[in-house]
């Protein structure tokens, strides 16, 4: 009976259930792809100002950002008094459209091309205004573009590179003018120093458990 009572104490102290580093690992793998994923182009504004940036980020994500298609038959544009903005009223919720993924690695531009009209959509008087921006997706490897809802509220983040110093910044929807995915950078662990890794068509999963790392850039 002691013998039964000790083997049973032994598992439950087993290093492999006592092992914490492994508790929660799921949760926090996306947090580590977009630190380790670096996406670097050129952004330019309506403003006229034209930066070399990196790091982009759209809603703190460089995959899976959510867009709805454009509808193609719409209301026509109107000027409101109220907003003092010139706004198309949408009749159906964009929740309902076809919904997109879009994964920055396929992308070769992004323009919104009318910031100032805003598409609106609101249930009722007493619900809350939704408002989207237009935004031109071309694709990298067709060299097609899409016409997509973004909401306007959405963060665009990025680091401005002057004279190889960075800066970060917060980039408003409506601002973008034309911004341009070159390519990204990378970190591969493997067991040499200065290996490079082929890249394969989609974003890497990125392994940290080695010792070195090696930066490929990708265009």
């Amino acid at each position: 009976m002691k013998h039964t009572t000790l083997i049973i104490i032994s598992l439950f102290l087993s290093p492999t259930l006592l092992n914490t580093s492994n508790w929660g690992s799921s949760g926090t793998s996306g947090k580590n792809d977009n630190q380790q994923i670096n996406f670097y182009g050129t952004l330019k504004t309506h403003q006229g100002q034209i930066d070399t940036v990196d790091h982009i980020l759209i809603e703190g994500k460089h995959n899976d950002i959510i867009m709805y298609d454009a509808p193609v038959k719409h209301n026509e544009e109107k000027f409101n008094a109220r907003t003092k903005q010139t706004e198309i009223k949408l009749d159906d919720n964009p929740a309902n459209f076809v919904k997109s993924k879009i994964e920055l690695d396929k992308v070769s531009t992004i323009r919104v091309p009318s910031p100032n009209t805003v598409w609106v959509y609101q249930k009722e008087k007493k619900y809350q205004r939704q408002e989207f921006l237009l935004v031109q997706i071309t694709a990298k490897e067709s060299n097609t573009s899409k016409d997509y809802l973004l909401e306007m509220k959405s963060r665009i983040s990025c680091n401005s590179i002057d004279k190889n110093e960075s800066q970060k910044k917060e980039v408003p929807l409506a601002a973008i003018d034309t911004l341009t995915i070159e390519g990204y950078s990378f970190t591969v662990s493997t067991d040499k120093k200065n290996v490079k890794k082929e890249t394969p068509a989609t974003c890497p999963v990125v392994q940290t458990e080695t010792e070195t790392t090696t930066e490929v850039m990708v265009k």
